[in-house]
């Protein structure tokens, strides 16, 4: 083999490398709900006794609408994420993210959006919560219907998040508003 060749072998095995031992991605169950405000998106943050897991009934807009505080990345859960909600609406998309959670993207008849994401079950810190039997079943209902999911309509029941502004236009809430983690969904 030529130099240049050799080199590119090289390159290219150690490239290799660096990605197989990246702490990131679906084979890392620590990677669950990224690093972002993590202990709130899987509900193991020191208020979580205080969350009302009686859900109010809310619409897409109303939820969208809700005047939300900004949050950083290591933003402690605030008042409004104590509260949890009940939607009913159409499945707009839903996807299998890299660290095993599933994304739900949910529409209204006026093109609301809401993301509602349901934690990987089998991710170290869900595991953790007091909502990993709910987050089991909200699992088995997905790839159960994951095929068939988009278009129809169902209830859908989470805790309210507040998602970082990600400084990109992304059909989702106006004010970043998520239901997260689903605790419940059903047709």
């Amino acid at each position: 083999m030529r130099i240049r060749e050799v080199w590119f072998v090289v390159v290219f095995l150690h490239a290799m490398l660096l990605l197989l031992s990246c702490n990131k991605g679906k084979n890392d169950p620590d990677s669950c709900n990224g690093k972002t405000r993590r202990p709130v998106k899987v509900v193991i943050d020191d208020r979580v006794n205080q969350i009302d897991t009686i859900p109010i009934p809310a619409r897409l807009d109303s939820l969208g609408k809700i005047v939300v505080p900004e949050v950083k990345w290591g933003t402690g859960r605030q008042d409004l994420e104590l509260r949890t909600y009940t939607v009913r609406a159409k499945v707009h998309k839903l996807s299998k993210e890299r660290d095993g959670d599933y994304h739900i993207r949910l529409i209204d008849d006026n093109e609301n959006y809401l993301i509602c994401e349901a934690p990987n079950p089998g991710c170290s810190y869900a595991r953790q919560s007091r909502y990993l039997q709910n987050y089991i079943r909200v699992r088995e209902f997905l790839d159960q219907n994951k095929k068939t999911l988009e278009g129809k309509t169902v209830t859908l029941t989470g805790v309210a998040f507040i998602d970082i502004d990600h400084y990109y236009k992304r059909k989702q809430a106006e004010n970043n508003l998520e239901l997260h983690p689903v605790l419940d969904i059903h047709f």
